[in-house]
């Protein structure tokens, strides 16, 4: 299933935040799609491809001490328009 992570912290932890992302290793059964900074923001964003929800406490929980974590799951806008509402 697809998921949209995105992880506010505050500026005093923008660094910490930035050295755990460039060690961060996802679970083996996740397949990250991409990663993104919001600049300006104290936002880091993350889509990817994730089996069950623990491998989401997996990707949130080396950050849990410096901000608060938002996971959705997301669907393809053209797959989700064909969906009898």
């Amino acid at each position: 299933m697809l998921f949209i992570l995105w992880f506010k912290f505050g500026p005093e932890n923008t660094h910490k935040v930035i050295e755990l992302w460039k060690h961060f290793k996802y679970p083996t059964d996740v397949k990250l799609i991409n990663r993104y900074l919001l600049i300006g923001r104290h936002t880091s964003v993350a889509i990817f491809d994730a089996t069950d929800e623990e491998a989401l406490i997996k990707i949130v929980g080396p950050f849990s001490g410096l901000g608060v974590a938002h996971i959705s799951p997301a669907m393809n806008l053209e797959d989700a328009i064909k969906v009898a509402w």
